[in-house]
């Protein structure tokens, strides 16, 4: 799937907006509850996605990659 980013501003801010709204409702994942060797769960700081990285991940991710294509962009504030 290509990033929104792709679409213009005008359309990744829609998209934005959009996911925002969806995961304001969404099962968080507790991973303290996760059998040993699961993917790990952590919530983008923009838009509030589910982020899945793999049990051995080194650094902690942030944004979900629609946010970083915006933060990259300039376009998140």
């Amino acid at each position: 799937m290509a990033l929104a980013t792709t679409r213009g501003k005008k359309a990744a801010l829609v998209a934005l907006a959009t996911r925002r709204e969806e995961n304001k409702t969404r099962e968080r994942v507790d991973n303290s509850r996760l059998c040993a060797g699961s993917p790990m769960h952590f919530d983008c700081l923009s838009c509030g996605a589910d982020i899945q990285v793999p049990e051995s991940y080194t650094t902690r991710p942030n944004l979900c990659d629609e946010c970083q294509a915006l933060k990259d962009l300039g376009w998140l504030e």
